[in-house]
């Protein structure tokens, strides 16, 4: 079995909002990943919380979030 490539769909300053759109994702069967690195509390731009799915997923994870008014990159 090979994997598959991961991508990120969408990019948050806060944790919540990562957690929140990983919500939709689940409610939607759409397998995905949280990537938090807050060192701490403070989140930066550079170390933002990110979402990620399987590239196959990528563009299904990003009409769901659209659809939930979540920006996707």
């Amino acid at each position: 079995m090979s994997q598959s490539e991961i991508v990120l769909v969408a990019r948050f300053t806060y944790r919540h909002e990562a957690e929140f759109a990983a919500g939709f994702l689940a409610d939607a069967g759409i397998p995905h990943s949280v990537l938090i690195d807050d060192h701490g509390g403070h989140i930066t731009m550079s170390n933002s919380a990110r979402v990620l799915v399987a590239a196959e997923d990528a563009e299904a994870a990003r009409e769901v979030l659209s659809q939930a008014g979540l920006q996707t990159v």
